[in-house]
């Protein structure tokens, strides 16, 4: 399920869109008459939905800052094809000629690109409203003012705003505007990267978990038969009714060590609880002597318990609880996310990271996309949509596995719609992932 979350006017176009493409069942929807409602909106939705979808960059940002939100979130983009429709209407109001103008909100790069589309120097006044991790750089009113300023100096003849509330203020003001709204385009992109980052997220969370209980070795020292016998079965109790808790089932793999098989949703559930200070099953409650607890997460139970076996050996050192990711990523309970991840130095990850002239984080996760496609079949726009970037980034990656030999041309696609014609890319995978390592 995608949460929306917008004006009337924004929440009726995104309706009207996922029913045309037969997946209106699939978004639940809040109104707001401002932004600034964004942040309680979304937490009316987070429970529900694997991925919030603003209108707008302003109620995203508002929610970003309030964060807390176990959804993942975004916000649909103004992309070219909503600046051209704007400027083609201002076209045949002034009979051919474009007036200078001030911009807001749209990416810079973007506006740049489109107005050298059509052969016109762009815009010098481009003012960014949030910087690139999605804080406000500007409140409506600045944006407003800047507007103004720009306006009754001479330096602009119009403003062009995606802004509903700047739009409305700058024309009551008898300032001439115009206003740069999503066309359907832009928003289907937006909610069919949206829909593929829900299925993504559900995939991930079907993934196998092991939680790994390691008991000290002083407590399965000999002793007296019957207390040691007792010790045991309170232990098996204890972790029989963890288990049943995490939905998932205990195995016993030597005398010190236990695993829970579950899955990787649930230790994410428990994470958030933990988060917010609540009580959480990534504690152990019920178990006699000394223990340590860690948890792993994989696509096999052997890479799972893998990946649990380093969380133990983090916390014998340190006395918390861990949680090591696929990507490498460590959660612990002493604080938030550790920085640090575990397998960024690895020397195969180091390798090919600088072949592609990538960083070692980012060359995973172009893997795990890479995953998500046919190798045989991979195109820029199929690739942003998997990795979660623009079409024109897809195509420097690409670039970057044909220089190193990890991929090929081998046609060409043509859409019966709109849109450029794609190069079709033959991606070595098994080759690629060979060349990282096993720990891949």
């Amino acid at each position: 399920m995608i949460g929306i979350i917008g004006p009337e006017d924004s929440i009726r176009l995104v309706q009207e869109v996922a029913a045309g493409d037969g997946r209106a069942e699939e978004v639940s929807v809040r109104t707001y008459t401002d932004p600034e409602q964004a942040p309680e909106l979304a937490r009316e939705l987070d429970d529900l939905c694997q991925v919030l979808l603003f209108t707008g960059r302003i109620p995203y940002s508002f929610a970003a800052a309030a964060g807390g939100l176990r959804a993942e979130i975004d916000y649909i983009r103004h992309a070219g094809i909503d600046l051209y429709r704007t400027l083609s209407r201002m076209l045949l109001a002034g009979a051919g000629q474009l007036p200078r103008v001030s911009v807001d909100t749209i990416e810079a790069d973007t506006v740049r690109e489109t107005y050298h589309d059509i052969d016109l120097a762009p815009p010098t006044d481009i003012l960014p409203i949030a910087d690139s991790s999605g804080l406000l750089l500007s409140s409506l009113a600045e944006v407003t003012a800047y507007h103004r300023e720009r306006y009754e100096s001479g330096a602009v003849e119009a403003c062009l705003t995606c802004l509903g509330a700047v739009h409305r203020e700058l024309r009551e003001r008898g300032v001439p505007v115009w206003r740069v709204e999503h066309t359907r385009a832009s928003v289907r992109d937006a909610l069919r990267r949206a829909w593929l980052a829900a299925e993504v997220r559900q995939s991930r969370a079907t993934q196998i978990a092991v939680m790994m209980i390691e008991v000290s070795e002083s407590a399965t020292r000999p002793q007296d038969p019957y207390q040691a016998e007792r010790q045991r079965l309170r232990l098996r109790e204890a972790l029989l009714e963890h288990a049943e808790r995490m939905r998932g089932r205990l195995n016993t793999i030597d005398d010190r060590t236990l695993v829970i098989t579950t899955t990787r949703g649930t230790v994410e559930s428990a994470i958030a609880r933990h988060r917010a200070g609540h009580a959480s099953l990534l504690t152990l409650r019920g178990v006699d002597g000394e223990h340590t607890v860690g948890f792993g997460a994989g696509t096999t139970i052997a890479a799972a318990e893998a990946n649990a076996r380093q969380a133990l050996a983090l916390g014998r050192g340190s006395g918390d609880t861990h949680v090591v990711f696929p990507d490498g990523e460590i959660y612990s309970t002493r604080g938030s996310a550790v920085k640090q991840r575990l397998r960024e130095t690895a020397p195969g990850v180091l390798r090919v990271s600088e072949q592609l002239r990538l960083g070692p984080l980012s060359t995973r996760r172009l893997l795990e996309a890479l995953h998500q496609m046919d190798p045989n079949q991979v195109t820029a726009r199929g690739l942003a949509d998997a990795y979660g970037v623009e079409a024109r980034s897809a195509r420097r990656l690409l670039k970057a596995l044909r220089a190193a030999g990890f991929a090929e041309e081998v046609g060409v696609h043509v859409s019966t719609g709109a849109g450029r014609p794609q190069t079709v890319y033959r991606v070595a995978l098994q080759r690629l992932v060979g060349a990282i390592g096993a720990d891949a």
